[in-house]
């Protein structure tokens, strides 16, 4: 009820106001080709005053500045504004035709006054006939020149119909009369200076005129005056077209005797108006109109300007009447707006005063119903303020278990690291048992840097740990920590350096805490930043706030998505670019740089590097008393106890990346090199040295610690044998199986998968690559070398029956990786070609890139065969087989790359002794047996 209520009000007010404004019933456009014309200047007034009796029509202009393409383009804006009517008055007839056209066929009325266009697809048409104008502008000067003499005319635009018309009217009335002769024409183009420029520079021509015919009173003008100039007082008559009113127009230029005539051509803006309203009313109306033309001469000129004189005094009294008019109707419509502002008010103060006292009852009775629910809300937060306590109790006795098994955990551990520190000081272990037992230390290390990660969590998150600071040298303490982490570097060959412009390097801060922030800021730069890359520990001073420091880490790693940043700091979170890691480092930094008052942010850009800032404050004033360490620090002194700490670091580098590049293991005791290799692709640093370390004793072993490293390791050394691991960063090693598969350099090595993942349906996708045989961890090592052992016997048991048995090869052991790539790749291209009977040594050596003797020597020195001869045993021993296929001789032939089936029979038999029919005869009948 209110609403309705409401909405009648505003709209009461805003009537009484004025504010309802009072739309426009129509809306007529109007494109002018030429505004400062004097004769459409006349047309423009007579329009708006004609419009003057119609105050519901919204009158809209446009001038084309007598441009035909100006013109096009403000017709279209104008049908884009959708006007009830459009008058066009056009520059020239031709250009403008099929934008007019336009118009008319989107349904919006189209009148066209003073000139017409070329396809007559308008409305209605208001203009004096042209032709008729002509007309009588010629037997007019017929008349005056007594049938005999010359005749000059000074033409409009080419193209618009009121040049081409007048001159045809012109023209035809000449017709009768043979002794009138035609002699000059010049272009004025409407204009009063182009006619005068062009009459001075044909003055000649036009001085043996007796008559000038000029299609308009300007042009008149301007050829008058250059005759004037050139030759005073000459006796050559001028006729003109317009005879408009007023100052410089052709009703004056003829009362003052420069012209001789002008032929009355009506503007035609009173008549466009009327129609146009005729149109928009549904009123009958006219669609040619023709107006009327008369010449205007000494004879009735005064006449004519007496007339003109009186409609504009009449006019200028009209216009101050409607003023009055106007001016009157304003004082009306503001008195009759405070009147209804003072009923409205009077109505609204009644209808407050009704509102305000039912919306006071409405407040008493809201009241009661929040006084009512404020006592149930009051209930509601007793009750969550005890369900809040259970929780937190609950809580904390998860996070005490948490935090004591976690303290259980140290003990086992120190029970491990102990005997097996006392075991490795034992110089008579073998050294495999050595190796092994720094591994089982190393792990344990790591578990027991991360227990103490959990617990230093605890004590910040929980226990409130207390911060310790002295005032020390922060350059000299990052310069130590620069220095342990030096060997690491220089293992990755990372350019890791420290740079520092602090001018005051002293700074209040707890070095224990202080260590475990930089550990974990580089460990994760380290981490994630590829060989050859950058890391940078700056130091610098903040110029627009020099009461604080900022320690950044910089690196050129991986980068972190934009989604994982705004995460980073949450305990144990771990972002989809970053699977490796526990997500307690960066939660840890967070809660140390929080109690040292300082803040940390991360910036970086996948792909181009990561940059941590962690900024401090100077001084000691923000410390509270409790804060301070009671002794001073020895800034002097080496890192000690926080050596351990660093060292782990280095580990746990070593244990969560890996080393990026490819490594042969072979025994270091000078024994003869093994008859097969075998490349190792797994991304776990100790389970690569592990497997790597179990193989070298039967194999010669190369390994990748990614899918990358292990493609291009592959292509390089073209191993017997390749062992990849499925779960790796970057590229699944299913992927990299495939990738090898479809390689024909690579695609007959076998390939064992080694995984954790052990489902059904991963082992189908692990064999749906073409992969040899998968394995799942963990692994019987015995087993897993049992079964690299039978692919290779098997694949060895393949090569004899499928190789050229030209000539025996060389034991593998003795032949070099890059001999056996060029046997492979000497293989795979005969394979591809065998059934191109134009291969021959020419092709061999174009693909290859190399000479024919590089090629015979190569050939001969590994098979101990000519080249010819080799292809033509790899073609005769695949027809061999195609043969046992039971496919037909001649197809065989073609197949094999032999250019007649008389020639394959030939060879075939003084290589098997028997010819291919009777080959395949015996090999049906062995079959059937």
């Amino acid at each position: 009820m209110r609403k309705p209520l409401m909405m009648l009000l505003l709209a009461l007010c805003a009537h009484a106001c004025g504010l309802v404004d009072k739309k426009p019933v129509y809306r007529i456009a109007f494109s002018q080709c030429v505004g400062d014309d004097a004769w459409r200047q006349t047309m423009l007034e007579e329009m708006r005053r004609e419009l003057s009796f119609y105050p519901d029509v919204e009158f809209i202009y446009r001038d084309a500045n007598n441009s035909s393409d100006r013109q096009i383009q403000q017709l279209h804006e104008l049908l884009g504004m959708e006007p009830d009517l459009i008058i066009v008055s056009p520059n020239e007839a031709e250009p403008l035709t099929p934008v007019v056209d336009e118009i008319f066929r989107s349904e919006i009325p189209v009148i066209v006054t003073d000139r017409k266009t070329s396809s007559g697809l308008y409305h209605a048409y208001v203009g004096a006939d042209n032709y008729e104008v002509g007309y009588l502008a010629g037997q007019y000067l017929a008349n005056k020149l007594h049938g005999k003499g010359v005749i000059s005319e000074v033409t409009g635009l080419p193209g618009s119909s009121a040049a081409i018309e007048r001159q045809k009217g012109f023209h035809a009335a000449l017709k009768p009369f043979p002794n009138v002769v035609l002699h000059e024409q010049i272009n004025g183009q409407w204009l009063i200076g182009e006619a005068k420029r062009q009459a001075a520079q044909r003055v000649d021509a036009l001085a043996a005129s007796d008559a000038i015919f000029a299609y308009n009173d300007q042009m008149a003008l301007g050829t008058y005056e250059a005759l004037q100039e050139a030759i005073p007082d000459n006796d050559i008559k001028i006729v003109g077209v317009d005879a408009l009113p007023g100052d410089r127009n052709g009703l004056q230029f003829v009362a003052d005797r420069m012209l001789d005539a002008s032929m009355l051509y009506p503007t035609g803006g009173k008549e466009c108006i009327q129609t146009a309203m005729a149109i928009l009313q549904d009123r009958p109306y006219q669609r040619e109109n023709i107006l009327g033309s008369v010449v205007v001469d000494s004879t009735n000129v005064k006449l004519m300007k007496l007339q003109a004189d009186k409609i504009i005094d009449q006019q200028a009294d009209i216009d101050k009447q409607q003023q009055l008019f106007v001016e009157q109707q304003r004082i009306f419509s503001d008195q009759q707006r405070v009147l209804n502002i003072l009923v409205v008010s009077l109505v609204l103060a009644i209808v407050f005063a009704g509102i305000s006292f039912y919306s006071l009852k409405a407040n008493w009775d809201k009241n009661k119903q929040l006084e009512h629910q404020n006592q149930e809300i009051l209930g509601q937060q007793q009750r969550i303020l005890e369900m809040t306590k259970a929780v937190e109790g609950a809580t904390e006795a998860k996070i005490n278990f948490f935090t004591n098994i976690s303290h259980e955990f140290k003990t086992p551990l120190s029970l491990m690291i102990v005997p097996i520190e006392e075991l490795l000081g034992n110089g008579k272990l073998p050294e495999s048992t050595h190796r092994s037992l720094r591994l089982i230390k190393k792990n344990a290390l790591i578990l027991q840097h991360l227990v103490s990660q959990l617990i230093d969590l605890r004590r910040v998150g929980y226990e409130k740990l207390q911060l310790k600071a002295k005032e020390g040298n922060v350059t000299l303490f990052c310069s130590q920590v620069v220095q342990a982490f030096r060997p690491l570097a220089q293992r990755k060959s990372i350019n890791f350096r420290l740079e520092s412009d602090l001018r005051q390097a002293l700074l209040w801060f707890d070095e224990d805490l202080m260590e475990k922030l930089l550990y974990n800021l580089l460990s994760n730069a380290f981490k994630f930043t590829p060989a050859e890359g950058e890391i940078v520990l700056r130091l610098r001073e903040l110029h627009a706030k020099p009461n604080e420091i900022e320690i950044q880490v910089i690196d050129t790693g991986e980068g972190i998505a934009d989604a994982d940043i705004v995460h980073l700091f949450e305990p144990f979170y771990q972002g989809e670019n970053h699977v490796r890691g526990t997500g307690i480092g960066l939660s840890l930094c967070k809660e140390i740089t929080a109690l040292h008052h300082g803040r940390i942010t991360v910036q970086s850009q996948q792909g181009q590097g990561t940059t941590a800032t962690v900024t401090l404050p100077r001084g000691h004033r923000h410390l509270q008393t409790e804060e301070k360490a009671t002794t001073q620090p020895t800034t002097g002194s080496a890192i000690g106890p926080r050596e351990t700490a660093t060292h782990l670091s280095l580990l746990t580098h070593e244990m969560e990346t890996g080393e990026p590049m490819p490594m042969a293991v072979n025994p270091a005791d000078g024994s003869p090199v093994k008859e097969h290799s075998i490349l190792i692709v797994e991304d776990h640093p100790d389970m690569r040295q592990f497997l790597a370390e179990k193989m070298s004793a039967h194999f010669t072993v190369y390994t990748a610690a990614h899918a990358r490293a292990g493609f291009d390791m592959a292509h390089e050394q073209l191993p017997d044998l390749i062992i990849s691991d499925v779960l790796m960063p970057g590229e699944l090693g299913t992927a990299l199986a495939e990738k090898l598969k479809a390689d024909i350099r690579t695609a007959t090595i076998p390939i064992i998968l080694l995984t954790a993942r052990g489902t059904d349906e991963q082992v189908a996708t692990g064999l749906s690559v073409l992969a040899d045989a998968y394995v799942t961890k963990p692994f019987n090592v015995d087993h897993l070398i049992a079964q690299v052992n039978n692919l290779l016997e098997n694949r060895k048991l393949l090569h004899r029956h499928y190789s050229c048995d030209v000539a025996e090869f060389q034991p593998a052991s003795t032949l070099s990786v890059v001999d056996r790539r060029f046997l492979n790749e000497l293989a795979a291209l005969i394979e591809e070609n065998i059934a191109n009977s134009e291969m021959n040594v020419d092709y061999l050596c174009e693909r290859l890139a190399l000479s024919r003797i590089q090629l015979y020597r190569k050939v001969k020195s590994l098979l101990d065969c000519s080249v010819n001869d080799y292809i033509t045993a790899r073609r005769l021993r695949k027809a061999a087989v195609m043969l046992q296929q039971g496919e037909a001789i001649n197809s065989v032939a073609y197949q094999t790359g032999f250019s007649s089936p008389a020639y394959f029979s030939t060879a075939f038999k003084n290589k098997y002794g028997m010819s291919p029919s009777l080959f395949k005869k015996n090999v049906v009948a062995a079959g059937n047996t």
